[in-house]
């Protein structure tokens, strides 16, 4: 029973990268364009690794027009004319530049209100700040009333 289990895990293991190497595999360059476009059935995959037949057919014109000898741009802006900008995976112009300083300028803010909090938190208290001298001042004053 144990062997079988580990039988069967090396063999999802060594079968994993296989599976995860999607459509275009061995072909850079219809790798890369199946990246760069989403699938326009649901819009949340890229056709690298969506599996729909609207995925297929696209990845399948996507193919023939490699075939014809049209270039990325070329597919790239038949493919932005027909969808629009959506079916792009990585959106261009202000939005793109917005996707990507946005988490960097709030992972920095969130830096910095975390040390300005732990350098609050170590500023020492009035009582942990008075030495021997003080201390023994306050208790012959106290001892005085």
């Amino acid at each position: 029973m144990t062997l079988s289990l580990i039988v069967a895990t090396l063999a999802l293991v060594l079968a994993a990268p296989v599976a995860q190497a999607g459509y275009g595999a061995g072909n850079a360059r219809l790798e890369n364009l199946y990246s760069s476009f989403m699938s326009p059935c649901c819009w949340r995959e890229n056709l690298t690794v969506h599996e729909s037949p609207a995925a297929s057919q696209l990845r399948s014109r996507i193919q023939g027009m490699v075939t014809d000898g049209q270039s990325d741009a070329a597919i790239k802006g038949a493919l932005v004319a027909e969808f629009g900008k959506r079916i792009l995976a990585l959106p261009e112009g202000a939005t793109r530049v917005w996707l990507f300083w946005t988490p960097m300028v709030s992972l920095g803010l969130g830096l910095l209100a975390l040390l300005l909090f732990l350098k609050r938190m170590r500023r020492p208290t009035v009582a942990t700040a008075l030495d021997a001298a003080h201390i023994a001042e306050l208790d012959a004053a106290w001892d005085r009333d």
